[in-house]
């Protein structure tokens, strides 16, 4: 089985002018701008946040976010590039089990965790569709589509093998992330329907057994058919 490609950043077109060279920083204030930065485009938006705001969450001199990174754009793609990074190492440890039958339940697992854990990524992620510009087709095709595609042969395999009902591989794609992502997405609503803390660990493994459980009886009964896809070219 192949892994997941690496989200590697798409070579840009040199242009006339040259980019004058930054003053290098240190890992640890770099680290600091890029969570900082993380805070404020989660809080924000790209259109709101603002580079003075960035500084002052980072403790940095108020010109250093967007002057080291090239650009407010810049800065908000590193951003995008570290939360999806770890959403494609999610995916290749998914694709990787030897198991077929593990793989379901390491990717829902692991992704409610990474979203418990890292709740900044669901707020930018729903912003972008929110906003439903021109930059959340090009965020989809630059980092998403590899993710999609190396996901999209691997269950074709489980049902052409026999592991798995026969269906449209994006469709099921689709089906799968929505009950893992779904539920963090409306953790106010369930605290004020009276349920204590929906993203501590116990709360969120009942979540996670419900969908595993769900998802098992959808997806493992085999039928005879031909698979049609809706894989974007």
């Amino acid at each position: 089985m192949k892994p997941a490609p690496a989200l590697a950043a798409t070579p840009r077109k040199a242009s006339g002018r040259q980019r004058p060279n930054r003053r290098p920083i240190s890992v640890a204030t770099r680290e600091a701008i890029l969570r900082a930065a993380e805070d404020e485009f989660a809080a924000r938006g790209f259109g709101g946040a603002r580079s003075d705001a960035i500084a002052e969450r980072a403790g940095v001199n108020k010109a250093l976010p967007f002057y080291h990174f090239g650009s407010k754009a810049r800065l908000y793609e590193e951003v995008l590039k570290r939360a999806l990074g770890r959403l494609g190492e999610i995916v290749t440890h998914t694709i990787e089990s030897p198991q077929p039958a593990e793989r379901l339940a390491y990717f829902v697992r692991d992704l409610s965790s990474y979203l418990a854990a890292n709740p900044n990524w669901l707020k930018i992620i729903t912003r972008e569709l929110v906003d439903d510009g021109p930059r959340s087709r090009a965020i989809a095709r630059r980092y998403l589509k590899p993710l999609v595609d190396a996901t999209h042969a691997e269950i074709t395999r489980a049902i052409e093998s026999g592991h798995m009902r026969a269906m449209d591989p994006l469709q099921a794609m689709i089906s799968i992330a929505g009950e893992v992502i779904f539920y963090p997405l409306i953790a106010p609503f369930l605290e004020g329907l009276g349920m204590r803390k929906p993203l501590a660990a116990v709360n969120r493994a009942k979540r996670e057994e419900a969908v595993l459980t769900l998802l098992n009886a959808a997806l493992r009964t085999p039928q005879i058919g031909k698979v049609q896809s809706s894989n974007p070219d």
